[in-house]
């Protein structure tokens, strides 16, 4: 729709009182501008730019029946540059632009609006696809001279132009998604500038809320956009700062809460991400630990590495009070090697059935900085193997020291027996029994002293009499007989005394029955009648 005013084509350019203005001095200025069309070369009429035939004039002419339409065209003009604007959108309008008290007539709204909102839609266009932030509320300072039936017309180009550039920001987030974007990891950041290219936010600010749900789909659009780049890259850098830019959008409701709790998690990880780069060389030298442990492990199950070495191997392999010394970029190396100290002790329980050296190896992942809740899984552990060391105890520790594990070579057999029924006839007596041979787990080191103090006993219970009966038999044959019998008894409690003080030493418990009768294996056993000798008829 074409704006052209009447008064101006007329001639009639000084009657900006409309008043002054009646049907003869437009009749007669009507005939003038015909006959000036009629001599012209090309039969037109030049109206900055335009050009216009008899029949275009004419249908405006007739508008300056109605005065209200001649009081508006007298109005405009005396306002030049909306005149002009109204003709050919010239934007010298917004500059310095000023509200008249004319403004405020609906009557006048209507009438210059289905002009003036194409002229608007296009400068509005324009400002925004550059970028032009204080041209765009210039424009925008014009609006009230639009209908509310116009909105649409005004708002139209801007509106199109966002929601085309919506679709390819939410184009690029579907191939993304489909592993199908031309973006890989070494150029996914340029997707952070094409954003703020395509939604530059203080101008997007300045808009009316007639664009409230774009801005809305806008931040969506970007938000969908970050979350599949988390998802499918090894980037958090680009997730934080599209995060972080759409905050900058003009989003209100309950909506930007949702937005800013995304960008708090984001932000969070992408500030430990960035804190882990400076710290690489350190976080490097823990997962040299990580890898390590995780070699104990392989080593354990493969039983290539013994229990106790693979627990005193983690304890020098590392200091704990160093681990936990370091700040919270460490947090997730400080659980995975604290589950990997557990796995390990899962490892010699399982390979080993060493619960000493289990136990030991869980208390270390106590001793770690962790989560609350990985703590309490780790308590869980060591309550378990300890219930499992309450329960075997005996058979998983040796009897004899109660901290090493036993050693199946060192094991020995135990007899018991029980007298299940008696005979007499006459003078004649016989008895029945039931045997039960119970294999006594021991370890390596109880039997070396264990051996060690049978032979010292051994030495002087039979060393001393035959010593004694060798120099009798030289010196004094007679008294021999009875100084052996002195010294096979000296020498029995003397062998004695030196065996039980070989285990006091050691720290060890004795082989004797007196001891067994205690062995978790036996004691049951002794309590229900069996007994270590050999039933006899009498």
């Amino acid at each position: 729709m074409q704006y052209i005013n009447p008064l101006e084509i007329l001639g009639l350019s000084n009657a900006t009182d409309s008043s002054s203005i009646d049907n003869e001095i437009v009749k007669k200025a009507k005939r003038k501008l015909f006959a000036d069309i009629d001599l012209s070369d090309n039969g037109l009429f030049e109206y900055y730019g335009l050009q216009l035939t008899k029949g275009d004039c004419e249908k405006v002419i007739d508008e300056l029946s109605k005065k209200e339409l001649q009081d508006f065209y007298s109005y405009l003009l005396s306002n030049k540059k909306l005149n002009i604007f109204l003709v050919n959108g010239d934007v010298e309008l917004f500059t310095n632009f000023q509200q008249d008290s004319i403004f405020k007539l609906p009557e006048f709204v209507n009438f210059l609006s289905p002009y003036f909102a194409p002229k608007f839609d296009k400068a509005l266009l324009s400002a925004f696809e550059n970028d032009r932030t204080d041209h765009t509320r210039a424009i925008l300072n014009t609006s009230n001279l639009i209908a509310q039936q116009d909105l649409n017309l005004a708002f139209k180009s801007v509106s199109n132009n966002i929601q085309n550039k919506i679709a390819e920001i939410d184009e690029i987030t579907k191939d993304i998604k489909n592993e199908e974007s031309t973006y890989d990891d070494d150029d996914i950041e340029d997707v952070v500038q094409l954003v703020k290219e395509h939604f530059p936010t203080n101008t997007l600010n300045c808009l009316p809320q007639y664009f409230q749900s774009q801005i809305l789909k806008i931040a969506n659009s970007i938000n969908y956009l970050s979350n599949s780049i988390w998802d499918a890259f090894d980037t958090t850098q680009v997730p934080n700062d599209l995060t972080e830019y759409l905050l900058t959008l003009n989003i209100g409701g309950l909506d930007r809460p949702t937005f800013e709790n995304n960008f708090k998690i984001i932000n969070k990880k992408n500030n430990e991400r960035i804190e882990q780069a400076k710290n690489a060389p350190l976080l490097k030298k823990w997962a040299t630990v990580l890898l390590e442990l995780r070699k104990f492990i392989k080593d354990v199950e493969a039983k290539r590495l013994s229990s106790k070495s693979a627990f005193e191997k983690t304890k020098k392999l590392f200091f704990i009070s160093e681990l936990n010394s370091l700040p919270g970029f460490a947090d997730d190396i400080r659980t995975q090697i604290g589950y990997s100290i557990r796995s390990l002790a899962i490892a010699i329980w399982n390979e080993y059935n060493d619960i000493n050296n289990a136990i030991n190896t869980i208390n270390l992942t106590l001793q770690i900085n962790v989560k609350s809740d990985d703590k309490e899984k780790f308590r869980q552990d060591l309550v378990d193997l300890q219930k499992l060391e309450k329960k075997y105890k005996g058979i998983f520790i040796c009897h004899f020291c109660e901290k090493n594990t036993p050693d199946a070579k060192s094991k020995f057999d135990k007899t018991l027996y029980m007298i299940t029924n008696r005979f007499s006839y006459g003078r004649a007596r016989s008895v029945q029994y039931s045997t039960s041979t119970i294999v006594i787990p021991r370890c390596a080191e109880c039997m070396l002293h264990h051996s060690e103090g049978k032979i010292a006993f051994y030495l002087c219970f039979w060393g001393l009499p035959v010593l004694v009966g060798v120099i009798g038999a030289i010196i004094d044959r007679e008294n021999t007989y009875l100084a052996c019998l002195t010294f096979l008894a000296i020498g029995y409690w003397v062998g004695k005394a030196i065996e039980y003080f070989i285990y006091y030493k050691n720290k060890i418990k004795s082989a004797s029955n007196l001891s067994l009768a205690k062995h978790p294996l036996l004691k049951d056993k002794i309590k229900l009648g069996w007994s270590f000798s050999k039933p006899s008829a009498y």
